[in-house]
């Protein structure tokens, strides 16, 4: 009985969102769209949106070639305080102005310290009303303690995601009525003139019954197994794949689409197997997966449970995944062994009817890994580059840490068509995986719920292999020409000589003829998987090297430097990072208005210039100008010290020489690191 009961449940769902486009964006559509795994599949034209995020991240990040491009204390930002209508302050967390829907709400769920669970009110004003929509505590909110229940709110680690869809026709304001703390708001922009019925208590209150069946099918489709309401054919194979060999399963039945995928690996050296057995799909003779297996179902180095919402892994190693991937002529599902040993594979694939349109698109998975990558200097490190039009439904991002500490902090920076700033700027790694840190993360941290997991944590305190993974469904991004998203390299460790090593995968759908940056990598996806003792004895090594910035000019090797009154040298400024060769040219500046000059010689050529200059609490803002123009204004006051480095643009020598002039507006330190001129 309790099985039927859910097949209804499905079925009446994905019913009822066979139609909700036609309908005006409201509550309970959004709430349909949520469990309708089909809608991903088509590109978001008849009701399109623009993903945008707010965040508390740091100010000081304004642009690449500005000092605070990766500042740090990313929780402590908002757009403004404000007065509300008792005089109360708020602070203003994300305002938009037109149609819209909010479609997450994450937040650390202890505050500014790990002893105040309590914490603040959060406010919803929607469509300029003088009183908030929702007014609650913010951490039962987003742990799904208040009005909102699980799993559209649940508790993770430290920290709580709220998945309530909150439309709103005019506008909306959120705020919290205490100093504001780290927070992610993911929400749609819709276009002006998209019908939107706003959100009210009074019509969540009547949609339990709605409310409650799609959380009983987010549970079904994470819990057990997904109960298909369709007519579906199977394909499978069963098959010993010695070293080098591949097999593929062919689908020709025209306008379908695979509907479920499951896996079953076996091997000697298991871990091994899931990681140099890869994963290859093509749709209508396009290539649009390449994958380790492993890695694919974030378990590239070794076996964790988990279930969600479009993949599980079982205890048995069984591997589902349920991302529907329509095509319109021919499926090819291939598996080739890179490995050095004999494998098991058996492979079923569910195939369903589709009717391919001009919305549709195929199913794409790349994946990226590289040799062990330097903590310092930082950088941001690309996931993935997508030229093409389509929607970005999730990744997972996997980290080899030589040593215990964090090593994510490291902000989301995704950038969408001609973004020249990045639409969704986030907080830190662990932040945009759905937990907090407060504490050094071990495997008691480990959990997972419908569209978050934090898979594999190491012991002791995250050294060795660490996991995360995220899906998106409401908060998808969509893309009309390209997607650019890049997670900050950014651990504990600011040294030259430390090394992380990255494997990440990306998901997303794309029309016909969409490209990446990411191509095959089968030599990566044979080698033995790299040990924790490996990276250490690795990092050993390159630790008796030191660090020189490949081309800088030392600026503490020059000898062209003069300066006036009210500046003096300073030995040295501290640091969260690594100076190139270890030393800087210092000086404290305690007038404004002084100089502090220095020349480039043996130029003969127009020069492309760059200079790399220290940030901290201790510096000043500075006027740089080049052979007495100037070219730039530089603020290098910041909560934490790093290093920053500035393009100065291509100048010509006078006189076979740049004259580099550095002019105090604020008093305070300047720390030169060195210059570049290439």
């Amino acid at each position: 009985m309790k099985n039927q009961f859910c097949l209804f449940v499905i079925a009446a769902l994905v019913n009822l969102c066979s139609i909700h486009a036609q309908e005006q964006v409201s509550m309970q559509s959004l709430l349909r769209e949520m469990v309708d795994r089909k809608q991903l599949v088509e590109y978001p034209e008849s009701i399109p949106y623009k993903a945008m995020q707010a965040s508390s991240y740091n100010r000081a990040s304004v642009s690449p070639d500005q000092p605070g491009w990766f500042a740090d204390s990313d929780g402590v930002f908002c757009i403004r305080t404000e007065k509300n209508q008792k005089g109360e302050t708020e602070w203003v967390l994300m305002e938009d102005k037109g149609p819209g829907a909010i479609t997450k709400i994450w937040a650390v769920c202890f505050y500014y310290g790990l002893d105040d669970t309590t914490g603040a009110n959060l406010k919803i004003y929607l469509d300029g009303e003088e009183e908030p929509t929702i007014n609650c505590n913010f951490f039962e909110f987003v742990k799904g303690e208040s009005f909102v229940k699980p799993p559209l709110a649940m508790e993770t680690r430290r920290a709580g995601n709220s998945y309530l869809p909150i439309p709103y026709a005019k506008s909306c304001k959120v705020t919290m009525d205490k100093k504001v703390f780290y927070n992610i708001i993911s929400y749609r922009s819709y276009p002006q003139s998209t019908s939107v019925r706003t959100f009210s208590m009074d019509e969540y209150n009547q949609s339990q019954v709605l409310i409650d069946s799609v959380g009983h099918v987010l549970e079904r489709g994470v819990y057990g197994d997904l109960v298909s309401t369709r007519n579906t054919d199977t394909y499978s194979f069963h098959k010993t794949l010695r070293p080098q060999e591949k097999e593929t399963l062919v689908i020709r039945e025209k306008q379908k689409a695979i509907e479920q995928l499951v896996f079953k690996l076996d091997a000697e050296d298991f871990d091994q197997a899931l990681r140099s057995t890869v994963l290859k799909i093509s749709f209508d003779g396009e290539q649009t997966v390449w994958t380790p297996l492993g890695d694919f179902f974030n378990i590239g180095v070794g076996l964790k449970t988990y279930q969600m919402w479009e993949r599980a892994v079982q205890e048995d190693g069984t591997m589902i995944c349920r991302w529907i991937m329509p095509y319109q002529h021919v499926a090819e599902l291939e598996i080739e062994n890179l490995g050095k040993q004999d494998i098991q594979m058996a492979v079923t694939a569910k195939v369903m009817s589709y009717a391919w349109n001009d919305r549709s698109m195929y199913f794409h998975s790349s994946w990226r890994m590289d040799d062990p990558t330097p903590g310092f200097p930082l950088f941001d490190y690309n996931l993935v580059n997508v030229k093409g039009k389509g929607i970005y439904v999730g990744d997972q991002f996997t980290v080899l840490n030589p040593e215990e500490g964090w090593w994510g902090e490291g902000d989301e920076k995704v950038y969408v068509d001609d973004d020249t700033f990045p639409s969704l700027f986030g907080t830190g790694t662990e932040d945009y995986y759905g937990w907090a840190g407060g504490v050094v993360p071990n495997p008691e941290d480990e959990f997972y719920t419908p569209f978050l997991s934090n898979v594999r944590v190491a012991a002791p305190n995250s050294m060795g292999y660490n996991t995360c993974t995220r899906t998106r469904v409401l908060d998808a991004i969509p893309f009309n020409r390209q997607l650019d998203f890049n997670i900050e390299s950014s651990g504990s460790n600011r040294t030259s000589w430390f090394h992380l090593q990255y494997a990440v995968n990306t998901y997303w759908y794309a029309k016909p003829g969409a490209t990446c940056n990411r191509k095959p990598l089968p030599e990566m996806a044979s080698r033995k998987i790299m040990t924790l003792e490996e990276l250490q004895a690795y990092n050993e090594k390159c630790k008796a090297d030191r660090y020189i910035y490949p081309g800088a000019i030392e600026a503490e090797n020059l000898e062209t430097y003069q300066s006036g009154d009210a500046v003096r040298p300073v030995e040295k400024m501290d640091v969260w990072g690594e100076l190139s060769n270890g030393e800087a040219k210092c000086y404290q500046f305690t007038q404004e208005g002084k100089p502090v000059n220095v020349r480039l010689t043996e130029l003969f050529n127009d020069v492309p210039l760059k200079v790399c200059l220290i940030t901290g609490n201790t510096c000043g803002e500075f006027d740089i100008l080049v052979n007495g123009t100037l070219v730039r204004t530089v603020n290098l006051l910041s909560e934490h010290s790093a290093v920053t480095t500035i393009d100065l643009g291509v100048h010509k020598p006078v006189n076979n020489a740049l004259d580099i002039q550095f002019v105090c507006k604020k008093t305070g330190q300047l720390g030169i690191d060195y210059f570049l001129i290439k």
